[in-house]
């Protein structure tokens, strides 16, 4: 009773879906309450992850699966990935992975998509149009870190910091990028290739150049202020925002245009290295799936071993979905849409998601 109590006073006074907590990867007498906790609520906040490594038992996990198919959350953390760049981790907001005890100063995204139309062609965006934004964008970067440490006195002052709950050595900073499929398919359409990102062995190839570059530009740069990444900063396949329209969230395959789905989780597992900050796939499921846990564990089992290092699922019948990188419920974007109030600023996200990146178009995947 205490952790439903908990859990429902955590829905009526956060008012988004950025709010996240994590289970795992260990079976708990309270991983399992929440879990039944949140198959009955049913609510959109918290966002909720379970760490997952080799060790985590199968019933468990199976548990997991049935409440993700129920109410969009957990998503699966591949905790054996995790682990090997972090010696304290925790997932927070979409699909953040940082520091326990601190965090990220800063995120901002590069939207690869637009870069592309700067380059003559991807030679020119390869070597000079790349480079180029990342000298900026990293740049930029060092400004906002500098205000928060030297300007601000945050640390100073902050009783987060007095109460020894955070500390500045473990903080880093997000490098984000989102439309790489966009910027893939713009230059494969100037050669005049029917290639497209996902479906064309030259497209995947561009794709992976494109990400292999960024990570080589931005772990060029150092700040004293990220020790415990060894002075770089991380990149993060951010999510994209709600005014986003034609450009997909970080290195995903665009919605519609998802291949078959072993397909889709080995061209997507490709990445999954170059972001220990973040990046993560959604898979939409029919309501079937609600009868054959064991199916879906098994995708996992096969994605993590392909080197996924996080992934979303839920059914297609949920009230509650995964938007990008948070949760909405359907029944409130719907009252908002008809111009009546709602709680949570989250659906005001997720209802311009919907409208302008074809949320509810995800292919919905069977256990066939």
């Amino acid at each position: 009773m205490a952790i439903k109590l908990f859990f429902t006073h955590i829905d009526r006074t956060i008012t988004d879906s950025f709010c996240h907590g994590n289970i795992g990867p260990f079976d708990t007498k309270s991983g399992r309450i929440i879990l039944r906790v949140q198959r009955e609520l049913q609510t959109s906040i918290p966002n909720i992850s379970i760490k997952y490594n080799t060790n985590t038992p199968d019933d468990f996990a199976i548990d997991a699966v049935k409440t993700a198919l129920i109410t969009a959350k957990p998503s699966f953390a591949n905790d054996d990935m995790f682990s090997q760049e972090f010696s304290n981790y925790c997932i927070a907001s979409c699909y953040n992975g940082l520091p326990i005890g601190g965090g990220s100063y800063t995120l901002v995204r590069l939207n690869l998509a637009g870069l592309a139309k700067k380059a003559l062609d991807e030679t020119d965006f390869l070597n000079t149009v790349l480079p180029d934004a990342v000298r900026r964008m990293t740049s930029y970067m060092d400004e906002r870190i500098k205000f928060i440490v030297k300007e601000s006195n945050f640390f100073e002052s902050s009783f987060l910091v007095r109460e020894g709950l955070i500390s500045k050595d473990n903080f880093t900073a997000m490098f984000g990028m989102f439309g790489l499929a966009e910027c893939v398919n713009h230059f494969v359409a100037s050669r005049k290739q029917k290639d497209r990102f996902g479906h064309g062995e030259r497209a995947n190839e561009l794709g992976y150049r494109i990400i292999e570059k960024l990570n080589e530009e931005v772990n060029k740069h150092k700040n004293p202020h990220c020790r415990i990444t060894g002075e770089n900063f991380l990149l993060h396949a951010q999510v994209g925002i709600e005014t986003d329209n034609g450009t997909s969230p970080g290195c995903r395959i665009p919605i519609g245009e998802e291949p078959e789905l072993y397909k889709h989780l080995i061209q997507s597992a490709k990445f999954h290295k170059f972001f220990p900050s973040g990046i993560g796939d959604v898979f939409a499921f029919d309501e079937t799936t609600k009868k054959n846990p064991e199916f879906l564990l098994d995708i996992i089992k096969g994605a993590f071993k392909q080197d996924m290092r996080y992934m979303s699922f839920y059914c297609t019948d949920c009230d509650v979905i995964r938007i990008t990188g948070y949760l909405v419920k359907k029944s409130e974007m719907e009252k908002l849409d008809r111009g009546e109030q709602v709680l949570q600023d989250t659906v005001a996200l997720g209802l311009g998601a919907v409208k302008n990146s074809r949320i509810l178009e995800r292919k919905v995947r069977t256990n066939d």
